[in-house]
């Protein structure tokens, strides 16, 4: 037999069958092999570029002030794109992004390439097509947001003039409240063209400086209904009742001490006629009182108050009677009506009665008791009705009260603008992490039921300041002529604009309420623990206003947002009258009234009132605008919502930074 070749050999071996399944399996092996890794490259190149494409979307919606896009806009957009696919990844070829706007505020991005396969080219696909799509617009839902705004003297100045305290309490041309103003209305509109239509946004503003205008925001049934006040009550001279005239008079009882007393001459008025006063002069008079105004020894029977300086009082007793006896001579006066007798007189003593007129001579203004005074011991029967029965009178006034404090006790129209006094606090105290129990002021869910839980009108008309007989301050009662200063007097009482509860605001309305023209100026000094209670207490879920604050119409929940703007350090001044009266004289702040303890113990409460909001779970936020972003500022905010502005510009955009924070940007495909 010849030599068998290869293959003939291959044939006739059946070992050699492995060989042939396995070249036949090798094409379908290469095709699922190659289909999952291309399968996997397209997965992630298509997960990374959209990813890419948010992130674009994103970027270039934040960077819009408003609904205006721009070629800056698409810029960013391409960036942050860049940033995260680079070119090339994957395999990746002819890659392009863009983004557009729909002119309604949604950004609108695609992005594209070409995805060459690593092994499906053996079977003819060369390559896949890669695109996605993506949006992002500012579509915000139900938030209140509470601005703080410091409106103390120092916003009427120029952001870089660190030398100008209150310029005049006249605006300047470039003033930080002008810069405010804009700011506010730029978050306002940053905020508004990302409002979904089912949503609720509300606004409210509480300006602040030495004081707080929230009373025409407050119940009667909140107020104090017997306030104490730094003031002056009248003290009057003593009654001293002195005889007018007699009004009638009856003798009873016998007749003692009987004696003639000579002639005496007697008037007879309101006779009409000669006859009539012949008739007079011939017959006699018995028992015509003759005790004058003498009532001492005697009984009061009763009196009846005719007015305040006058009474008709009557008495009973051995009176003094006389009769006029005998005619001696006399004459009839037509003219006045008038006949005029000298008779024999004669005098007696007896039982009787005798009603008279009787003057007060005391009772009149003698000095003042300088002290802290409830307003009812001001005068009798006063009530408060007039201070409380009004509100959000737009002329700024809620009620007025008359009480007898003008010089030499003349009554005094005190007029309520507003702004309040606080609560009763744990007067003295410097911790308040906790809040102590007593420190009603510092409870931002507070509904008054108790006199120390209300809060008192600040009525600066009615607050003086106290002397001793040296000229010196006191804190002892004097008794005084002099008429001290009062605080309105001395110009320390800066009541700013009344505060705006939290409501659906339009722009013109805002625009109204943050203008000059309607009250929103700058005065006084810097309080911030005043601004932050009652911005807290305005957009609590709890407290007095849970009414309004707690749910929304929708049924969603409500983000809650404190944006708190200041140009100056915590200040404060021990003869200012605040939100805590007097310092000096009223010592609920400090413990000895020094200027010293204020700026410390204003700031503690200042940051327990920030802790307050925040247990509440409102977010804060803080703007330092032309002055330090000090650690006090810093602890008040949530972390890293604290920033600094050194002009108007930087103020803005810091505003609408927190706006578009706030607004919550998202992706909508």
């Amino acid at each position: 037999m010849g030599k068998r070749s290869f293959f003939w050999t291959l044939a006739k071996d059946p070992t050699a069958n492995v060989i042939v399944i396995s070249a036949a399996s090798l094409i379908p092996l290469i095709g699922m092999v190659g289909g999952a890794v291309d399968a996997s490259r397209y997965y992630m190149t298509t997960t990374r570029l959209q990813a890419a494409c948010d992130a674009g979307a994103l970027a270039a919606r934040r960077a819009m002030n408003d609904d205006e896009f721009n070629g800056t806009h698409k810029q960013i957009g391409r960036n942050f794109f860049d940033q995260n696919y680079e070119d090339g990844l994957f395999g990746l070829e002819s890659l392009s992004r863009e983004y557009t706007s729909d002119g309604d505020g949604e950004v609108d991005g695609e992005a594209s390439g070409e995805l060459p396969t690593s092994l499906m080219h053996i079977f003819g696909y060369e390559q896949f097509e890669v695109s996605v799509d993506c949006s992002a617009e500012i579509n915000i839902s139900n938030t209140d947001i509470m601005f703080v705004l410091d409106v103390t003297g120092s916003m009427n100045c120029p952001p870089d003039d660190a030398a100008c305290t209150n310029n005049g309490n006249v605006e300047a041309a470039n003033s930080k409240i002008s810069a405010l103003r804009d700011g506010v209305m730029t978050f306002y509109d940053t905020v508004e063209g990302a409002t979904s239509a089912n949503a609720q946004v509300r606004y409210g503003i509480v300006p602040y400086s030495s004081n707080v205008n929230v009373g025409g925001s407050l119940d009667a049934n909140w107020m104090a209904q017997d306030p104490e006040y730094q003031t002056r009550a009248q003290v009057l001279t003593p009654d001293i009742w002195e005889f007018e005239e007699l009004v009638s008079s009856t003798r009873s009882g016998s007749i003692s001490n009987e004696q003639a007393t000579g002639v005496a001459t007697t008037t007879w008025e309101n006779v009409t006629s000669f006859q009539d006063c012949v008739d007079l002069a011939f017959s006699q008079h018995f028992d015509i009182y003759d005790g004058g105004s003498n009532t001492a020894g005697l009984t009061l029977v009763s009196e009846v108050s005719t007015g305040e300086r006058t009474r008709t009082a009557t008495y009973s007793g051995d009176l003094q009677w006389k009769r006029l006896d005998s005619f001696d001579s006399g004459f009839y006066q037509a003219s006045t009506d008038r006949c005029v007798i000298d008779y024999e007189e004669v005098s007696y003593d007896a039982n009787g009665e005798v009603t008279i007129q009787e003057v007060n001579n005391g009772g009149q203004f003698d000095f003042w008791d300088y002290d802290e005074h409830n307003v009812s011991d001001l005068g009798a029967g006063l009530s408060l009705a007039s201070l409380y029965g009004q509100t959000g009178n737009p002329a700024g006034v809620i009620g007025t009260i008359d009480l007898p404090t003008g010089n030499n006790g003349t009554d005094l129209t005190h007029t309520w603008a507003g702004c309040i006094e606080e609560a009763a606090t744990d007067e003295g105290q410097t911790a308040f992490d906790p809040v102590p129990a007593e420190a009603n002021d510092l409870n931002i869910n507070l509904v008054p039921a108790t006199e120390e839980e209300r809060w008192r009108p600040a009525l600066p008309s009615l607050v003086h300041y106290r002397f001793d007989s040296g000229g010196n301050w006191s804190t002892a009662q004097q008794d005084s002529t002099n008429n001290f200063v009062t605080v309105q007097g001395a110009g320390n009482l800066a009541c700013p604009k009344p505060a705006q509860r939290l409501t659906d605001i339009d722009r013109d309305e805002l625009e109204d309420y943050l203008s000059a023209a309607e009250g929103f100026v700058a005065n006084g000094a810097t309080y911030h623990d005043f601004g932050m209670i009652w911005g807290a207490r305005f957009i609590a879920p709890n407290g007095i206003f849970s009414s309004d604050n707690a749910t929304a119409p929708n049924g969603d929940a409500i983000a809650r947002h404190i944006v708190f703007m200041t140009d100056g350090l915590q200040a404060g001044n021990n003869v200012t009258y605040g939100l805590y009266g007097i310092e000096w004289w009223d010592r609920r702040v400090t413990n000895d009234g020094s200027a010293g303890q204020i700026a410390d113990n204003h700031a503690a409460r200042f940051q327990a009132a920030c802790r307050a909001a925040q247990n509440e779970n409102i977010s804060v936020w803080v703007v330092a605008f032309g002055t330090a972003l000090t650690q006090n500022l810093i602890d008040c905010a949530d972390p890293g919502r604290a920033f600094a502005a050194d002009d108007a510009d930087e103020l803005e955009a810091r505003f609408s930074e927190i706006a578009q924070t706030i607004a919550a940007l998202r992706l909508t495909q």
